[in-house]
């Protein structure tokens, strides 16, 4: 794994990115619309609070930006922490005391993620890995990659 210290001159490592369904909350019950529920993941909460101390935390969420205000109080509720829904739309980096809910890619030291890929850049291998990760066969993945298969 690649190591990225704590670095004054790049703002991407002063940050932990980490994904908020199924990594942080557990959903047992599926998508529900977009509500909010579920407990939190063994240990991810003790995980994000020794994060915490050591680097900034912003927490990602692909929900729309309507659900962000919902995320923020779960976690408020959860972890104790002040919260901020990210309304920046320029924002890049986040440097800040509180967490930050957000939809964007923010630069990080490190993502945590349940459905993460790790590129250690081998593509031949990452790419079997994805088509792995979205159920194509390693037959099926060929033929995807050559429109001259399709439909034999």
């Amino acid at each position: 794994m690649t190591v990225v210290p704590l670095d004054p001159a790049s703002p991407a490592s002063h940050a932990v990115g980490i994904d908020f369904d199924q990594t942080l909350v557990a959903h047992d019950d599926g998508w529900q619309d977009g509500r909010i529920y579920g407990r939190p993941i063994p240990g991810a909460i003790e995980s994000l609070l020794e994060l915490k101390k050591v680097r900034s935390v912003f927490v990602v969420t692909a929900r729309p930006r309507g659900h962000h205000p919902e995320v923020a109080a779960w976690l408020r509720r959860h972890t104790g922490l002040e919260t901020l829904v990210d309304d920046d739309p320029d924002r890049a980096y986040w440097q800040g005391d509180c967490l930050l809910v957000t939809n964007k890619k923010l630069g990080a030291a490190v993502y945590i993620d349940d459905r993460a890929l790790r590129f250690t850049g081998d593509w031949t291998t990452t790419l079997a890995e994805a088509h792995h990760a979205i159920g194509l066969r390693p037959d099926a993945a060929a033929t995807a990659r050559d429109p001259r298969r399709q439909g034999l």
